[in-house]
């Protein structure tokens, strides 16, 4: 063979040296160089790429040594390539095809990220062979081969104690898989430490080696299709030179890839660029040859070919949120839990396109009542009209029955539930009612008592109400009926107040609450309902012995007060049927 030194390594101190260096140091984890030599494989039009380790086991007290294969069967190099492109630095032949994902010429140096003992690289062109061997140092010594090889093979070797192989070749795998996981070209990666563990075996017992071995051993296929695993529910647009996969996710994370190579695969969001506040909330795979990484590699670069692919993504999202609100109706109508996709819809209200994303989708039948009825946004709409909040369903049976038979839905209740219809609630104009939907379960409004007839009363009581009935109706006329009702006992009575407006049959009431907006008193009726254990009550029938007017006057002033719908007249009415008692 002919056999010529093709260089050795320079001072440590020049700036060659130094340039080199940076390259090495520049991978986080040493294990990346795995990548970059996938890459350079995929970049020489290698159909597949086998990746395999064996280990020798030494033969003496020591380390052993750890031999690591990457084997590609592209179009190889001559010599010209060797020494004008694989051994100098910041030379690409790469620079101007995007069929190629290496760009920067320096895949190649991240062998010595590991610090191996040697790398062998045998390689054939145009009918001639040529071997290199790397030395620590990084120098190097080209031989000239009198065999053909297929494509181009690399064997890096690493002393390595034989405890500290399997972590090694299990982190091996995780890097290739984390960075190749969906290769457009096959990779495979081989375990075959532990056959020759077993081979080397000397029991007695022939059959020993193949304890505990997996018979059906073999080279492990690394490239799978590209989905997103943990989503619930995910969508796939595949247009020209673009795939994008995109679904919902508790904590999302962003992929890119080219030829099907990872460049980026995190959860930080800079890599969004100005389509954050649009797709934060969703996970995603975007794959496209045009996709490049920056130079420091934690981003992808933001350039027109990114702006293309993420337009493909962002039609891919959109039909997305039509396939949630469809995968919704469907659970609702099956009877499911629909808690998961009221959460992922809340946070398609929290994108961008912010409560209107839902625009065309309120009318669909998304929440269900407490009676299992669906309803949609624009029904819950219609009566948070009415109402002036959405209600929920309570723990009282006969409140939420009573409510329903008065044409009043409670929904039924979950925190995602909740935060969907906070987020889908579109401010009125100016925001001149509020900044955030009121959410409120009906018996923080409502409660349905236990009526008592007068005529049971202690004399006492009877008498002050029936007292008091007669003064509200010379001032109120027909528009109040009163009526008395207790709250589960004393103990609980005394935590409700003291009256609760109704409407006329009395059958559920309303507890009293602060409102700009209220119906005037005198357009309308309604029912008032005195708690019989509040402590004011209970104090005005004990001053009802010494003087009954006085009494039922200060008790039915509290009871339109408490109600606080009435006006000056009404009060100066009280105060002349006082009087005229």
């Amino acid at each position: 063979m002919d056999e010529t030194r093709a260089g050795q390594a320079p001072a440590s101190d020049t700036l060659a040296d130094q340039a080199l260096t940076n390259l090495v140091n520049q991978f986080a984890r040493p294990l990346d160089f795995l990548r970059e030599l996938v890459q350079n494989a995929i970049d020489a039009g290698s159909p597949r790429v086998e990746v395999w380790v064996q280990y020798e086991p030494p033969k003496t007290p020591g380390p052993g040594v750890l031999e690591i294969h990457v084997d590609d069967f592209g179009e190889g190099m001559d010599e010209d390539v060797i020494d004008n492109h694989l051994t100098r630095l910041f030379s690409s032949t790469k620079e101007d095809d995007l069929t190629k994902i290496g760009k920067f010429g320096i895949g190649f140096t991240s062998i010595f990220a590991i610090e191996p003992d040697a790398v062998l690289l045998q390689t054939s062109r145009h009918g001639e062979t040529w071997e290199l061997l790397f030395h620590p140092d990084r120098s190097f010594d080209k031989v000239r081969g009198d065999k053909l090889v297929d494509g181009t093979k690399i064997t890096l070797f690493k002393r390595m104690p034989k405890g500290e192989v399997e972590p090694y070749v299990r982190d091996m795998r995780w890097i290739l898989g984390w960075w190749c996981a969906h290769s457009d070209t096959p990779v495979t990666f081989w375990d075959r430490t532990h056959q020759q563990a077993a081979q080397a075996s000397d029991s007695p017992d022939p059959f020993a080696q193949f304890e505990g071995q997996d018979s059906s051993a073999g080279p492990e296929t690394i490239n799978q299709p590209m989905v997103l695993q943990d989503s619930p529910l995910s969508r796939t647009n595949e247009e020209p030179q673009v795939r994008a996969v995109v679904g919902y996710d508790a904590s999302p994370r962003y992929g890119y890839y080219n030829g099907g190579l990872t460049l980026v695969n995190t959860r930080n969001r800079e890599v969004l660029g100005l389509y954050e506040r649009r797709l934060s909330h969703l996970s995603f795979k975007l794959k496209s040859n045009t996709l490049e990484h920056t130079l420091t590699r934690d981003n992808v670069l933001q350039d027109a070919h990114w702006d293309k692919a993420m337009a493909v993504l962002v039609r891919a999202a959109d039909a997305l949120r039509s396939d949630c609100v469809d995968q919704a109706e469907a659970t609702l109508a099956a009877g499911g839990a629909l808690s998961g996709w009221h959460h992922c819809l809340a946070q398609e209200c929290l994108s961008s396109d912010g409560p209107r994303a839902l625009d065309p989708f309120r009318g669909r039948l998304l929440v269900r009542d407490s009676r299992g009825r669906p309803r949609s946004l624009e029904q819950v709409e219609d009566q948070e009209d009415d109402q002036g909040c959405v209600l929920f369903a309570t723990d009282n049976p006969r409140l939420d029955e009573a409510l329903d038979s008065e044409g009043v839905f409670l929904l039924e209740d979950s925190p995602e539930t909740r935060e969907l219809l906070a987020a889908a609630w579109r401010p009125p104009l100016l925001g001149l009612f509020g900044s955030r939907r009121e959410l409120r379960r009906a018996d923080e409004i409502y409660v349905i008592p236990d009526l008592i007839v007068v005529d049971t009363l202690p004399p006492r009581e009877r008498l002050l109400v029936n007292t008091v009935a007669g003064l509200l109706d010379q001032a109120v006329g027909w528009r109040v009926k009163l009526k008395v009702g207790q709250f589960g006992g004393s103990d609980q009575a005394r935590e409700q107040p003291l009256a609760m407006e109704g409407p006329f049959d009395g059958r559920v009431f309303q507890r009293p609450e602060a409102s700009w907006l209220r119906i005037p008193a005198f357009l309308r009726s309604r029912c008032i309902l005195l708690n019989r254990h509040h402590g004011f009550f209970q104090l005005q029938t004990t001053a009802s012995v010494e003087d009954l007017d006085l009494a039922a006057y200060a008790l039915a002033q509290a009871l339109l007060h408490t109600e606080d719908n009435e006006g000056d007249r009404a009060f100066r009415k009280l105060i002349e049927a006082a009087a005229e008692a």
